[in-house]
């Protein structure tokens, strides 16, 4: 996969290798289109597609149903969107809210339960436009592994939301014990206007979001793997009776954010110093979002997470000429968005903190690279490690002028071509515990004459000895792989920018225990 900027000399127009772009719907209302901004900055734009429609025709196109609002395809995950926007009416709080609940919430449940079923059916039969002409162009996970997340928006009650608890955010309060039609039955006892629970109970969980609320986990969980992992545990520890209420949305965020589970992962622990076995249920009351964003290492959690954001471009870098037509492939190779995808979805599955992490080493490897014609960094986490499958490396390879003379920059693509393929099938060699590595190449910063970027896809195999002495033979050849050196990385989710306040508690054993293991998580 190729991006070509202000081409050097002796570059190939390329132009038998354009193909026609992937043209996704920008949504088609206001709210809609908003949505599909907050999906595009979270989960990237190769796997966001606004309003795909279902044809219904056998045996042709042209009668094309709209299957939801948003649809989210980035394997293993596949995240349904229904936004519903119902008006308020002007009647006593009970009446209104039981109105107002059919429409954006019941009936949004029943339009996300239909997508699932369709796409288990049809899943050949999904198009980006209502003529039913453009499909889909990713495929679905396989059943055995797809991980499918229905999300309802539901607008329209925002300020009677804001009215109705006398100021705030207004966001909708979590009860888990409203039950399916509990929720607009005013006669049920535990029917509570302005408060969501559990929509589907004999189904797949229906997360419920008000726009406010929406808003506020999109951006403070803003990568597929952070927002999926939430929406998993969220519907665990609702349905789990552990939880009696949580005064709104950002509260339980808060709530979320600052604990770590003996996995090392985020999750709804027990209060601090106490087991669920000793805990009946927690209520979480108002504040927390409060006291969260205000707190100095929140604080300076975002100040470290914006070189992350490097990560992010890359991966868009790459996308972007996958969704325009416009990657260039080198001779003898075949381009095919499914094979293309893969590497750049595994970039795309690193959460906010690993982002960081790999961030700030290519922001170094491209500061050693102005001063070394060949620089290569390895980011892979150890064996012991939960999140050890995939790994990465970065290389920086300059173009040298004497290079003009020996094929120009056509054959440079190529040298760098095969060292991205000696690099990797050396580094998973030595590594067997990785399932894959992914590498990415481009030259120096301070060249004069244009850039590029390469992305390499490599999976394990069986290795023989003739692989091996090959891949040393290779990479002898080429001088690399010879005096590697080690450095973990000692980054902190939340800094220490205040130690007399601290978000997570480090005094007893158990944290202890957690803070280990969010190490041996990578």
């Amino acid at each position: 996969m190729q991006r070509m900027v202000d081409k050097p000399n002796n570059v190939g127009d390329h132009y038998d290798q354009l193909r026609p772009p992937i043209v996704r719907s920008e949504g088609l209302t206001d709210s809609e289109r908003y949505l599909a901004k907050l999906a595009d900055d979270t989960f990237l734009n190769l796997w966001s597609y606004p309003n795909p429609h279902r044809s219904q025709k056998l045996g042709g196109n042209g009668d094309g149903k709209e299957l939801c609002d948003l649809l989210i395809v980035c394997d293993p995950h596949v995240l349904i969107f229904s936004d519903k926007q119902v008006r308020w009416t002007d009647k006593p709080v009970e009446v209104a809210w039981a109105r107002w609940a059919r429409g954006a919430i019941q009936d949004a449940a029943k339009q996300l339960k239909g997508a699932e079923r369709w796409i288990n059916e049809f899943p050949d039969r999904l198009f980006l436009d209502k003529l039913c002409e453009v499909p889909l162009p990713l495929a679905f996970p396989p059943a055995e592994r797809r991980k499918v997340h229905r999300i309802i928006v539901a607008r329209g009650a925002e300020e009677a939301g804001r009215k109705h608890f006398e100021g705030g955010l207004g966001t909708f309060v979590i009860r888990p014990s409203i039950k399916g039609p509990d929720h607009f039955n005013r006669d049920a006892a535990s029917f509570e206007p302005f408060a969501v629970g559990d929509i589907d109970p004999s189904s797949h969980f229906v997360h419920v979001f008000d726009p406010v609320s929406l808003d506020i986990v999109m951006q403070e969980l803003d990568t597929i793997s952070d927002f999926t992992e939430y929406l998993d545990k969220r519907a665990a520890f609702i349905r789990s009776g552990k939880l009696s209420g949580a005064h709104g949305e950002e509260d339980l965020l808060a709530y979320y954010a600052i604990r770590i589970n003996d996995e090392g992962d985020h999750d709804f622990t027990a209060p601090e110093g106490r087991s669920w076995d000793e805990v009946e249920a927690v209520t979480i009351g108002s504040g927390h979002w409060t006291r969260y964003i205000k707190h100095p290492q929140s604080l300076a959690k975002k100040a470290a997470d914006q070189i992350s954001y490097a990560w992010d471009g890359l991966i868009e870098i790459f996308t972007k000429h996958l969704l325009g037509g416009t990657s260039i492939v080198l001779p003898g190779h075949t381009y095919s968005l499914t094979n293309s995808e893969i590497a750049v979805r595994h970039m795309a599955l690193q959460n906010r903190y690993i982002r960081r992490a790999h961030s700030e080493a290519i922001r170094g490897a491209l500061e050693y690279g102005r001063d070394q014609d060949v620089f290569f960094r390895a980011m892979i986490s150890p064996k012991v490690s939960k999140k050890c499958e995939t790994g990465f490396f970065f290389l920086t390879l300059k173009y040298l002028r004497w290079m003009d003379a020996k094929g120009g920059y056509e054959k440079y693509r190529q040298m760098r071509a095969f060292y991205l393929q000696c690099y990797a099938q050396a580094l998973l060699m030595k590594h067997s515990h990785l399932k894959r590595i992914i590498g990415i190449a481009m030259e120096p910063p301070g060249q004069n004459g244009g850039s590029s970027e390469d992305i390499i896809y490599t999976e394990q195999a069986k290795w023989t000895d003739a692989d091996r002495r090959q891949v040393r033979k290779d990479c002898s050849s080429l001088g690399i792989m010879g005096n590697l050196k080690r450095r973990n990385y000692r980054g902190k989710e939340y800094p220490e920018a205040n130690r007399s306040s601290t978000l997570q508690s480090t005094g007893n054993r158990k944290q202890r225990r957690m803070d280990a293991a969010r190490k041996r998580n990578g």
